[in-house]
């Protein structure tokens, strides 16, 4: 016998199944609240989840640290020591320099004759260069090592550095020899023409003046005014090449920029104008006795075998 469904009151309905309970769609902005809900993936209660906030970035709120524009040489390689070697031994006459930049960011450009009687020009700034072709092609030149290291005086840690820092730069300009460019550092002084002692660096090729050696160099001093000495050689380059730039004139002093006095034999040498060669670059060879030729003496073996490379520049 079916069972009689009633409809009156008081009656009970057949049981039917309980409906499912929903499943809760995860949201990824909630986090569960405990461990279990953590398990099941279900919560009553959730909380929203605040977006994700990266941390502050300390630097950010200090100055900012200057870059160094190539990479840091904790010690010298291999390459700069040969280069260093050569830009330590051999003479170069340095025919100006002049200070620019800023306080705060100095650097200094330096013209000078290596040893083919060519003339370069070095710039000693965050990141030195040269002219020369050996530079040009992306390598650490002599000319630059030379500059730091001599006409300077600059750390060791620093001459081998590819880039320097600004706080660097000033450490060095602080500690050069003021440039002997305008002749303003004798104005002042006594321009009686009496001779000063000879000692202390040539202000051409930074080489010491006094120092003994097998062969004492000749030195000229200025007659006329100041009375500074200076290497014959290296006065002798500086002063054809500035009548050079200057499109000829009289020959004058380094220091204080009077018409030299006296050694008539080495000013009509040095009136000789310089000429260019076939690489663009003024050479004063001719007129200082300097050999064109370079000498391959002091060079790497592999560099002696293959001098062509690089032979059209003063390297």
């Amino acid at each position: 016998m079916g069972a009689h469904v009633g409809h009156g009151h008081g009656e009970v309905s057949p049981a039917t199944a309980p409906s499912p309970a929903k499943k809760r769609k995860h949201n990824p902005n909630c986090i569960p609240t405990s461990r279990s809900e953590a398990l099941h993936g279900t919560s009553t209660s959730l909380q929203l989840a605040s977006p994700f906030k990266k941390p502050r970035n300390a630097k950010l709120d200090s100055p900012a640290t200057e870059k160094r524009l190539r990479r840091y040489r904790p010690k010298p390689p291999q390459s700069f020591l040969e280069v260093h070697q050569r830009a330590t031994t051999q003479r170069f006459y340095v025919l100006s320099r002049a200070r620019a930049g800023t306080s705060d960011c100095p650097e200094e450009r330096v013209e000078l004759t290596g040893s083919t009687g060519n003339i370069y020009t070095v710039v000693i700034t965050r990141q030195p260069t040269c002219d020369c072709p050996h530079a040009r092609e992306g390598n650490q030149c002599k000319h630059v090592l030379y500059v730091l290291s001599r006409v300077l005086r600059a750390r060791y840690e620093y001459v081998y550095q590819l880039a320097l820092l600004s706080t660097e730069l000033k450490e060095i300009f602080a500690g050069a020899p003021p440039p002997v460019s305008d002749g303003k550092e004798e104005e002042e002084e006594d321009r009686g023409g009496k001779r000063k002692p000879v000692e202390g660096d040539c202000p051409i090729c930074f080489c010491e003046m006094g120092a003994a050696g097998s062969r004492a160099e000749a030195v000229v001093w200025c007659r006329a005014a100041c009375g500074q000495n200076i290497h014959e050689g290296c006065f002798e380059t500086w002063a054809a090449t500035k009548r050079r730039q200057g499109g000829g004139g009289e020959v004058t002093c380094p220091y204080c920029r009077s018409v030299w006095e006296g050694d008539e034999d080495m000013v009509k040498k040095i009136k000789r104008t310089g000429k260019v060669n076939g690489d663009g670059y003024v050479n004063v060879a001719d007129q200082l006795g300097i050999s064109t030729q370079r000498d391959y003496s002091t060079y790497s073996r592999w560099w002696s075998g293959h001098p062509s490379s690089y032979r059209r520049g003063d390297y």
